[in-house]
């Protein structure tokens, strides 16, 4: 998951009409019924708080069930001060009732409005109300013009002289409007199956016994029928489910449909191709997220997505203001050249945390190609992709891998820099961190981005903010000396001097996070998200390992042997202990050690192999007892649910390559058929691919949604998924307590705890997609 998008609620809600300050809490379903019978606001009273409602520029605060909106400053306009909830819908021609009681401190006259959530900004109703210091009550009625389902209810007073505003009792009373979506009973993966591969969908029905399918061609031509599997509770959805297992189907269809029981799914393909073009989509998100260098027509593709280069060039120094917690920075007196990279998220941040765990999985895969099939082509050979490095006689994997790389070096602090620092876990007394400067040689700087949160929408080269360096970590720093060292061996036969250059950094960080090694992040930088880790010791295994694996020396190999994580792997368990992610390393070191040649003994390596088999065993155990047949075993779904899929598929995808025994290809390909519909909201999390593609990532360039002169979502790039444990923005908030598990999505642009895209969560889906590609092609 992206925990760093927790401080983004400072923006959406304002982003969406082109502001910036906002602050959002998350949402309850406090509707009152009886009360308010047909309330579509959530929290309409203030019972639980704020939950539910959002602020501009101003703070929000609630007591004795009133919500009361602080401003300091008048606006320019009416919408920089707003008090709001979205996630409404209206219905053309109904009639709607607003009720609110509201004061204010002192006299003013506040705007109140629903309009469409995103441009053109319809508005359906408009007054402006007058408050003083008298509790009033307030009573209107409206007819919306058109159907909506992405609708805003908004009190502006941005133009008004500074003051506190309170309400309460607020209803829009009406019917709900529920837009018909393209909805199939019966989920399958939108894109296809392979000729010889298994083919699996599910349908969610309260019928207990077997139903009839049909399987039919484009020509409504019947191929196969059979009878369903009952499973019974899907926990992780709500659902009774049955399972169509029609994998005996072994010819070509270009438009397959599935009937059960009368309910027809989106037509899908039945080929072995069908991640020939995916893969080289997911690996364009790279290109298209990079920092520093025009995105040309010529590599995109659609000529509305190029741009200028962002942030260009990008010489930075040291955060030296006051943080959001109330610390001042004393800044330091150098800067850094820290041009290129690639953007993070929705965001325009450059973090070396995170952008790790990505570019190591793309070197990953070029190394598990490479010695998969060591005389074979590769498919990302020089002039295989769509980058303007694909004839410079380099692999155009490692090209794009070298863009990142090559930026996070650059944020290794020089020698004898001295650095202002918090030393030591202050995580409670975030408000008073406790600094101390250090010589930060070698150490890497944790990230680099704006000293505020930006609107919606904002091409990176519009970006008007002043952008500083945080200060070093602990865990940048190893992120760096794991990356580094694996650079070092990707680029020896063919760069050896960047090799070099790739070792050097990565011993100087060693040393750097050896002698500095509880430097941690905070979450109190307004503009960036922290990437906080203070447990660290899978970082220091992971650097290690990757370092003895490219240099075999004694250092790096006792370090590796007295680590508790050595030559482990994820348990494969209900809670995903030790599951790779972003804060989780350990597994990655040893994927490198179980992976590559290296010179532990035959015994430990082994073992290592051993370990990574026995991992995917337990992601193959968990299909059997899941609904939707996919290797993950959770009920509650986290923060980008989806990546945990795919790099789940890093595992099953070397046990594969390990064993070949293509029970591991299968579990992969069930993975993947989760990612492309069958799932509970016959949903495709990735754009460009199925029948109900993702349309609306939180991304402020890719924001067609919210201004028409804005592009829509290049082909091949991946929704973060389901998050039913965290609530905390505006359109997320109004579906808690309202879904379970892998229901709690929503295509939105301004849902980022459930609908942001990330480099490390379209790292492992290229992954993914590349070994689906690459094992199908080798068994033609």
């Amino acid at each position: 998951m992206n925990q760093k998008r927790l401080t983004i609620v400072t923006i959406i809600s304002c982003g969406v009409i082109g502001l910036s300050g906002c602050s959002v809490k998350s949402a309850s379903s406090d509707n009152h019924p009886g009360v308010h019978a047909e309330n579509l606001l959530t929290n309409g009273h203030f019972s639980q708080g704020t939950d539910g409602w959002w602020a501009a520029g101003a703070t929000l605060k609630s007591s004795d069930q009133m919500g009361c909106i602080t401003f300091d400053k008048k606006g320019a306009n009416p919408w920089d001060v707003i008090l709001g909830q979205s996630g409404l819908a209206l219905k053309k021609g109904e009639v709607y009732q607003i009720q609110f009681q509201a004061k204010a401190y002192q006299p003013i006259r506040v705007k109140t409005l629903v309009q469409h959530d995103g441009a053109p900004y319809t508005s359906y109703f408009l007054k402006d109300t007058a408050l003083n210091q008298e509790l009033k009550s307030f009573h209107y009625s409206f007819k919306p013009s058109a159907n909506d389902d992405k609708v805003q209810l908004q009190f502006q007073m941005g133009t008004e002289n500074p003051t506190t505003v309170c309400v309460k009792d607020i209803s829009l009373s009406g019917p709900k409007y529920t837009k018909k979506a393209n909805l199939s009973k019966v989920q399958v993966n939108q894109v296809g199956y392979f000729v010889n591969g298994p083919k699996r969908a599910v349908i969610a029905t309260p019928k207990t016994s077997p139903l009839t399918w049909q399987l039919f061609d484009a020509n409504n031509h019947q191929i196969a029928q059979g009878k369903t599997i009952p499973f019974g509770l899907n926990k992780a959805s709500g659902e009774n489910v049955q399972i169509i297992d029609f994998s005996d189907v072994r010819q070509p269809v270009s438009k397959a449909v599935l009937d059960v029981d009368g309910q027809r799914s989106h037509p899908f393909a039945i080929d072995n191709s069908i991640y020939r073009k995916m893969k080289y989509d997911a690996l364009s998100f790279f290109y298209q997220q990079r920092s520093g260098i025009d995105i040309l027509p010529e590599y995109v593709q659609r000529k509305d997505l190029a741009r200028p280069a962002g942030h260009l060039p990008e010489i930075v120094t040291c955060f030296n203001q006051t943080d959001a917690k109330g610390n001042d920075w004393p800044g330091c007196d150098f800067s850094l050249d820290v041009t290129g990279g690639w953007y993070d998220a929705g965001d325009q941040g450059k973090y070396v945390v995170n952008g790790g765990i990505s570019v190591w999985t793309l070197m990953n895969y070029y190394e598990r190609e490479k010695l998969a099939h060591p005389k074979q082509t590769s498919a990302f050979a020089d002039g295989q992709v769509k980058i303007p490095e694909n004839h410079n006689k380099y692999n155009d994997l490692l090209d794009e891998s070298r863009w990142m790389m090559s930026f996070m070096m650059a944020m290794q602090a020089p020698e004898n820099s001295k650095v202002w620092v918090p030393v030591g876990d202050q995580s409670k007394q975030l408000k008073h961190l406790k600094l101390t400067q250090i010589d930060a040689g070698g150490m890497v700087f944790h990230k680099v981005a704006d000293d505020a949160w930006t609107g919606m929408p904002l091409p990176p080269h519009k970006d008007p903010r002043k952008r500083f360096l945080s200060y070093p970590t602990t865990a940048a720093t190893l992120n760096l000396a794991a990356t580094a060292a694996q650079c070092a061996r990707v680029w020896k036969d063919s760069d050896p001097a960047f090799a070099k250059q790739c070792l050097v950094a990565a011993e100087r960080a060693w040393k750097a996070a050896n002698l500095h090694k509880n430097v941690f992040a905070y979450d109190n930088f307004v503009g960036s998200g922290p990437y906080d880790d203070t447990q660290l010791d899978d970082e220091f295994y992971w650097a290690a390992a990757e370092l003895f694996t490219t240099t075999g020396k004694k250092e790096y190999r006792n370090a590796i042997q007295a680590s508790p994580y050595y030559l482990t792997t994820p348990k494969g368990d209900a809670n995903a202990t030790g599951d790779l992610y972003w804060k989780g390393m350990s597994a990655a070191g040893t994927l490198t050690l179980a992976l590559v040649p290296n010179q532990l003994s035959q015994a430990d390596k082994a073992k290592a192999r051993a370990n990574v088999i026995h991992t995917a065993d337990m992601y193959l155990h968990a299909i059997a007892k899941e609904g939707y047949h996919i290797p993950y075993r959770a009920t509650e779904y986290t923060w980008g649910s989806n990546s945990n899929f795919m790099n789940r598929s890093l595992f099953l995808g070397i046990a594969y390559d390990f064993t070949h025994d293509p029970k591991y290809a299968d579990a992969v390909i069930d993975a993947m058929d989760y990612i492309l519909g069958r799932n509970p909201l016959d949903q495709s999390y990735v754009s460009g691919y199925g029948s109900r593609p993702l349309m609306n990532p939180h991304h402020r360039f890719w924001a067609h949604s919210i201004d028409q002169n804005s592009p829509l979502v290049p082909p091949g790039v991946m929704s973060g998924g389901p998050n039913s444990i965290n609530f905390s923005d505006p359109v997320a908030s109004s579906m808690k307590g309202k879904c379970i598990g892998q229901t709690c999505w929503k295509d939105d642009i301004g849902a980022w705890t459930l609908n942001e895209v990330t480099v490390n969560w379209n790292a492992p889906f290229f992954w993914t997609a590349s070994f689906l590609d690459d094992v199908r092609a080798t068994h033609e």
